[in-house]
């Protein structure tokens, strides 16, 4: 979040307005509308041109319809919208855009209300193919309605504040989520031409400018056209810090085309070493550096990078939804998981503390108290906490019989031993790991038969 200059705080009760700018759009309307209408004061649609029932809909609605011509321009009739809206605050959502959970809409932006604009979840999703997933990003759809605030470009269109200087912004929780369809398989290429026309007309009409190196490369990915994608993606990676709600896309433009353009493995692994020392804090880039390190044979290598992939999710979900003990206990697992033991046992303990207690939790503490050299009374401390936290688990008798038998306290130990293979005949039906529960028995088993044999041997030379 970037908080550059103070905002007027706003009444607790806001008025809101949905704006829309539409053409031929009957069958996505109704839905999107149905998303936000109980979160909305007011509703306005600015038509360019409809030739179906559009402009019917929206005043069933009780939408204000403003009708205006086409221009090949987006921005302007986007500005329509907005110099008609009387709302605190503004939603402008595209007519194939619905929110995710209408009924928590006005709540989330009622809970931001002293922001100036709001960055939310924008799931884009196949609706030719029972609304598959595409992918994920995020978008600048809700904002105070003030004078300053307005659309600039003719294709896609930036909000930006017209008098000079950065734009404050905040990013939502999955509560403003949105999901998209107007890039379903049937729909994409035509709307690709169609854009990438605008935006050689844009600069045509107006010069160049640096925001459009993402729009073409996004338009050349579409339509295939690799060789000219990568060219606008590296450009656009360049000026990454201009881009304010997806600053990761002009490299994950630019990797896309890579890999369709057959580059070699260790060029793209370069590239991503570029975009994380970028941007650190994307999980796609890890993500990718893990299946890139898996084709070169460095299965260690790419574990680390799928650990570093969830410890930036825990991080960006506790930045946007808050902390919770959760949160400790992924972090405890992915740092075991990549070796960070210190790290392990650090957030391993926070979790415990704010009383978040599983039996993976407890599992990779012990391991890592083993690794580190923790002192033996310690890992005993630990083991018989998860004992008491979960006594249905066989593991951490057996640890804690283990440790007796280790430490000399064999007749001790003997009886922990036990009382584990008790616990595992009760859950052996059960158990949710029954590959890891078999090799704790046989763990006990072993060590129980290896303590017998010495039993019957001290008997042996006792007769002797």
């Amino acid at each position: 979040m970037r908080k550059l200059k103070p905002t007027k705080k706003i009444k607790s009760k806001i008025k809101i307005s949905a704006c829309y700018i539409v053409k031929n759009e009957e069958k996505t309307l109704p839905r999107s509308i149905d998303s936000l209408k109980s979160a909305v004061d007011e509703i306005i649609v600015v038509d360019t041109g409809s030739t179906d029932r559009t402009i019917e809909l929206a005043e069933s609605y009780g939408a204000k319809v403003i009708k205006t011509t086409w221009q090949d321009d987006f921005s302007t009739p986007r500005n329509l919208a907005i110099d008609n809206a009387n709302g605190d605050w503004i939603i402008f959502l595209d007519a194939d855009e619905f929110f995710a959970y209408p009924d928590r809409v006005r709540p989330a932006i009622e809970k931001l209300a002293n922001e100036t604009t709001i960055i939310i979840p924008r799931i884009n999703i196949d609706a030719d193919n029972n609304n598959k997933e595409i992918n994920r990003n995020n978008d600048l759809r809700i904002f105070r309605n003030v004078k300053y605030l307005r659309y600039r470009g003719m294709i896609h269109e930036n909000l930006e504040n017209i008098e000079g200087g950065d734009l404050p912004y905040i990013y939502s929780g999955d509560d403003l989520t949105i999901y998209h369809t107007g890039y379903s398989a049937t729909l994409h290429e035509d709307k690709y031409r169609r854009n990438l026309r605008i935006l050689e007309l844009e600069v045509e009409k107006y010069g160049y400018r640096v925001q459009q190196d993402m729009s073409f490369a996004s338009c050349y990915l579409g339509l295939g056209d690799y060789e000219n994608a990568l060219v606008y993606a590296k450009r656009a990676a360049k000026n990454y810090t201009a881009i304010i709600t997806n600053p990761e896309a002009p490299f994950v433009h630019a990797l896309k085309a890579m890999y369709e353009l057959k580059y070699p493995v260790e060029d793209c692994l370069k590239f991503l070493d570029e975009a994380i020392q970028a941007l650190p804090n994307i999980p796609f880039f890890y993500d990718q550096q893990g299946i890139l390190l898996e084709k070169l044979k460095r299965p260690k290598d790419a574990n680390v990078s799928y650990c570093k992939r969830d410890i930036v999710k825990v991080n960006l979900d506790m930045q946007i939804n808050g902390h919770k003990p959760q949160h400790d206990a992924e972090l405890s697992s992915c740092y075991a998981d990549m070796g960070d033991y210190e790290n392990a046992l650090k957030y391993g303990k926070l979790a415990i503390k704010a009383g978040y207690k599983t039996d993976k939790l407890y599992r990779d503490m012990i391991k890592s108290m083993y690794i580190l050299k923790k002192p033996i009374e310690n890992i005993v401390k630990i083991t018989t906490e998860a004992i008491k936290a979960l006594p249905q688990c066989p593991e951490f008798y057996a640890e804690r019989a283990m440790i007796m038998c280790d430490n000399n306290h064999i007749a001790e130990g003997y009886r922990e031993l036990k009382k584990s293979l008790e616990v595992w005949n009760k859950l052996e039906g059960e158990a949710h790991d029954k590959a890891y529960f078999a090799r704790i028995a046989d763990r006990v088993y072993a060590r129980i038969a290896e303590i017998e044999a010495l039993i019957s041997k001290v008997k042996e030379n006792a007769k002797d």
